[in-house]
C-alpha cells in the first residue's frame, strides 16, 4: 500500500535510480516541460504502462492469427 502524505490526496512511494536514468528522466522534464520530477516519472510510467498493453495485445493477435 502506498503511503499517504499528510499534505496531499496523491498516494506516493519512493523509488531509487542510477545516476543515468535519473538525468534520463530530468531531460525528458524540461524537454516537455513538467513541473516537477514526480510528473515526469508519472508520464514516463504511463506511456511505458501503454506501450506494454499495446505489445501484449499484438503477442495475442499474432497467437490467435497462427492458431486459426
Amino acid at each position: 500500500m502506498a503511503h499517504m502524505r499528510k499534505d496531499s490526496s496523491k498516494p506516493s512511494t519512493t523509488i531509487s535510480l542510477d545516476k543515468f536514468l535519473l538525468e534520463r528522466v530530468d531531460d525528458y522534464r524540461f524537454s516537455k516541460r513538467k513541473d516537477n520530477r514526480s510528473a515526469a516519472i508519472a508520464d514516463l510510467l504511463q506511456k511505458g504502462l501503454k506501450y506494454v498493453e499495446l505489445i501484449e495485445r499484438k503477442k495475442a493477435r499474432e497467437a490467435d492469427r497462427l492458431l486459426s
